[in-house]
């Protein structure tokens, strides 16, 4: 028996206890858990005669941008590899945050990573380095 099944039996013992005039705390006692989880399931029960978890019965919310967005922030990224999630919002004009903008990247597959920027070492910090190294030695 896989674990959702395992919760369901559970759960489904809780109101069976229940129906049959258990208190709540004789519930949990019985079944292995807190109070506070057999006062949860036996509401859950009576609001909505379910005993699934909320996640199977909540709705996805709607997409704040459409396909052609999408497809837009995508080919922005593709263009310039080197861009940020805000410097894509704000290029599109979207009325999104920048974290939608990365989860549309991250569902095309494109992970980007902003390069740190380095200052290049001139010839005058090698020598720098190289007698700082030789003065310690």
């Amino acid at each position: 028996m896989n674990h959702h099944n395992t919760q369901l039996t559970r759960r489904a013992r809780i109101i069976t206890l229940h129906e049959e005039g258990i208190s709540s705390r004789g519930i949990a006692q019985r079944v292995g858990c807190s109070r506070s989880c057999v006062q949860k399931w036996i509401e859950r029960w009576h609001h909505t005669g379910n005993l699934n978890d909320l996640g199977m019965l909540r709705r996805s919310r709607s997409r704040v941008t459409s396909q052609e967005e999408d497809q837009q922030i995508i080919q922005a990224a593709k263009n310039d590899q080197f861009t940020n999630t805000k410097a894509i919002r704000e290029e599109l004009s979207l009325e999104v945050s920048a974290e939608t903008v990365r989860h549309r990247l991250h569902q095309a597959g494109i992970h980007h990573r902003v390069p740190a920027k380095k200052e290049q070492l001139t010839d005058t910090h090698r020598a720098a380095r190289l007698a700082f190294f030789l003065g310690s030695l």
